[in-house]
């Protein structure tokens, strides 16, 4: 530290001394200087000299006290200098009462100095002052009076830190003039926010374990900590629920939290696997809250989803989050195959061969698949089953009329069912008339008219078939046919053949024809009776005329059976 020191000197009063054998002490100082003035000399006083500290003035004042009174001391034997006192000090040879020492240690006390003995010697040796030999001092022209603290110590001043809305500020540092200060290492923290230097309040920037080298004389230099927020916000929980199939919908919810400058937004963006794109559903809009933010949405559309949670604070940090997937199903499944099911009249067994398939709707795109599929009587008995296909071929207890039942159902539980009616006949019509049995010289003739006349009663009713079915497909066309040889011609006639277009369980037909005398030719007489589901039956007869003209006799009744 350079130090101003001001030093009066007075020739004049030093010249009185040497003549009159005596010294004359200017007081003086090394920062303001006393005048000079002029007293008695006399050779029996006696002065004793103190360094006194005085805290109100920051000084090392220079006390005199005096065997006798002095008129320079307002006729006391005690006074004390002060910056800028004129009062002359007739002596030589003072004695030391106070030293300086104990005053510097007084000063370093009371005002927090850090001082050495031999750094205060060294500054007023730099201005010219020294001890005597008997802890006097002396510079030429006078003794040392008044010695200002800011003059004989290096500057210093205060460094203190501010966390600035955090925590964990390091403690104040001394800086001291001419030695460079190592700022304290210690970086606070603070929630959501990242600690990048210190703003100082004389301008500038400094970092944690930098060089600080600004000095002043006293006062406080405030280091500010500087924050940025670059940390993103965070997702404490983020679900997305159901994670398998479901025939609900879904909830997705998320728990959120800024603590830096606080949640701006939030956006809930969707992936279909199905359509394979992206699109934001649902979105919030905050201000700045560093509270924890809760959220729902619930999912009512279906398909196959997982989410993606973009989250942005105040400051643009942001951060994603990605959920499970959803596996939503609101379709049911769909049966094919019943259009191939025979439903008109048949002979043949119909064959119910079904499938089911369980897709998304208006996709490709499989859901929550087949489960099963049963085929039901209309008795609702199951009467075939499987995973995802099932078929059943009817059996003659079936026969009639009878509504099938498919059900299929999905992994969640949707049902799709749809029915098929089929119509299943294996039984011929019945032809019953008044024909017997002949037998003639040992051989069996079935069909015998021994009157020359055919009378039938032709159904197709129920009670027919051993299967007791609940209809049946009824008559669909009657013929009588004549068969010469190997010539078969029909015989036309209201009572000999008849044409049923429509299904008629009840339908039946009475046959009648008498039979001509010219008709000895004849081999034999065929009726032919068809129902609406393929079934024939057949019967032949033979007349009278035929057999009497084959065997060229009479026939006796008593051969009839």
């Amino acid at each position: 530290m350079r130090l101003n020191v001001k030093i009066a000197i007075s020739t004049l009063l030093m010249l009185v001394m040497t003549m009159m054998f005596s010294v004359t002490a200017l007081a003086d100082s090394v920062d303001d200087v006393g005048g000079t003035g002029q007293g008695d000399i006399g050779g029996t006083n006696v002065y004793t000299f103190s360094y006194i500290y005085d805290a109100s003035d920051d000084a090392i004042k220079l006390k005199v006290d005096t065997k006798n009174p002095l008129s320079s001391f307002g006729n006391t034997t005690s006074h004390t200098f002060s910056a800028g006192d004129t009062t002359t000090l007739h002596t030589k040879n003072p004695r030391l009462g106070n030293s300086l020492e104990n005053a510097i240690a007084s000063m370093n006390a009371a005002g927090g100095y850090n001082l050495s003995v031999d750094t205060v010697k060294a500054a007023l040796n730099a201005h010219g002052y020294y001890d005597k030999g008997n802890g006097i001092w002396i510079t030429n022209g006078g003794y040392l009076t008044y010695i200002s603290a800011v003059k004989i110590r290096p500057q210093i001043h205060t460094v203190t830190y501010n966390a600035n809305g955090g925590s964990g500020a390091p403690g104040n540092q001394t800086k001291t003039q001419g030695v460079t200060l190592t700022l304290s290492s210690t970086k606070p923290t603070r929630t959501g926010y990242t600690f990048k230097y210190w703003n100082a309040s004389i301008g500038g920037t400094y970092n944690p374990g930098g060089s600080y080298t600004h000095d002043q004389n006293g006062g406080i230099v405030t280091m500010t900590a500087y924050w940025k927020d670059e940390t993103a916000p965070s997702c404490s929980s983020f679900s997305a629920i159901p994670n398998s199939w479901s025939s609900g919908n879904g909830t997705v919810s998320f728990s959120a939290q800024d603590k830096g400058t606080g949640m701006s937004s939030i956006v809930l963006k969707r992936y279909s696997y199905v359509t394979q794109a992206w699109s934001d559903v649902k979105s919030w809009s905050y201000s700045g809250t560093t509270s924890v933010v809760t959220g729902t949405y619930t999912e009512t559309a279906e398909g196959v989803f997982y989410y993606k949670l973009v989250l942005k604070d105040k400051a643009g940090n942001t951060s994603e989050k990605t959920s499970s997937v959803v596996y939503l199903d609101h379709s049911k499944p769909v049966i094919s195959g019943l259009n191939n099911t025979t439903t008109t009249w048949t002979n043949t067994a119909p064959v119910i061969s079904v499938s089911a398939t369980d897709y998304l709707s208006g996709t490709s795109y499989n859901g929550s698949g087949v489960s099963s599929i049963v085929i039901k009587n209309d008795a609702g008995t199951v009467v075939a089953s499987g995973t995802s296909s099932a078929s059943y071929t009817l059996k003659a207890s079936d026969e009639g009329v009878h509504t099938w039942t498919v059900v299929a159902t999905d992994g969640v539980g949707w049902q799709s069912s749809s029915t098929v009616s089929t119509k299943f006949d294996i039984t011929a019509p019945g032809i019953d008339g008044t024909e017997t049995t002949l037998v003639h010289n040992g051989e069996t003739y079935s069909g015998y008219c021994e009157d020359n006349i055919i009378d039938q009663s032709i159904d197709d009713k129920k009670w027919r078939s051993d299967n007791s079915p609940n209809q049946t497909s009824g008559l669909k066309s009657v013929i009588l046919y004549r068969v010469v040889g190997t010539n078969k011609t029909v015989i036309y006639g209201d009572t000999t053949k008849a044409t049923f277009s429509a299904s008629d369980t009840n339908s039946s037909f009475d046959m009648y024809y008498e039979i001509n005398a010219d008709e000895k030719e004849v081999a034999y007489y065929l009726i032919v009776v068809s129902d609406h589901a393929g079934n024939v039956a057949k019967k032949k007869l033979i007349s009278q005329y035929s057999l009497l003209t084959w065997f060229h006799t009479s026939i006796e009744r008593s051969t009839y059976r």
